[in-house]
């Protein structure tokens, strides 16, 4: 019988030679992989852009209310942005009525005239009304400054760059309003559109 051939391996140095190329392939096919999975991780994401809330019932803090974070903003004018600041425990002693406000949101356009005659209502009674436009790093102080000026505010209007009080009080769309007593204590706040008269309770209640 013929014999079989038996299958050799390749020669000893063809073989040296392969594993020489595969030690100096693997780090460089690490490396590539390393930098093709970072490529392809999501960014870290930007503070939240407001969005025009819907009408929701208004949600009262437990044990009386928390301590409302105080901050400090550039007043904005119908003519833009001013170098004076307010500062809210400037108001310390006083009930004050906060809004957020996005110049977008139709809710806020909507909203407008009731809060103007919560204001004409209010403010003689010692009501500070503070108005904050948010900074979506997509919205101009002139845009903001267009607003307050349409929509005839009066009382303290602010501008919050890049959302940072926004996100200080966890507001996640507007309008959203925050009813702080004199001690300085979020008793109550609404996120969304309301009717005036739900506003106004929160404000008597407060009141006293």
């Amino acid at each position: 019988m013929p014999k079989k051939k038996s299958r050799a391996g390749p020669p000893p140095k063809k073989r040296s030679s392969r594993l020489t190329y595969l030690a100096a392939f693997l780090p460089a096919a690490f490396f590539v992989g390393l930098i093709i999975f970072l490529l392809l991780q999501p960014p870290a994401a930007p503070p939240p852009s407001p969005t025009t809330a819907t009408q929701t019932s208004p949600t009262r803090p437990a044990n009386g209310g928390v301590e409302a974070p105080d901050f400090m903003l550039r007043r904005l004018t119908p003519e833009g942005l001013s170098s004076d600041t307010f500062t809210l425990s400037s108001a310390r002693g006083k009930v004050v009525f906060l809004e957020f406000l996005w110049w977008r949101c139709s809710y806020c356009k909507a909203m407008a005239p009731t809060i103007k005659e919560l204001h004409s209502e209010f403010s003689g009674r010692g009501v500070v009304f503070v108005t904050v436009m948010v900074d979506d790093r997509q919205s101009s102080v002139d845009e903001s400054a267009r607003f307050v000026s349409e929509h005839e505010i009066s009382w303290t209007a602010l501008w919050d760059e890049g959302g940072r009080v926004m996100s200080l009080y966890g507001v996640r769309g507007t309008p959203t309003y925050f009813v702080i007593d004199r001690e300085g204590r979020v008793v109550e706040f609404f996120s969304g559109a309301q009717p005036k008269q739900s506003l106004s309770n929160a404000l008597n209640s407060v009141l006293g």
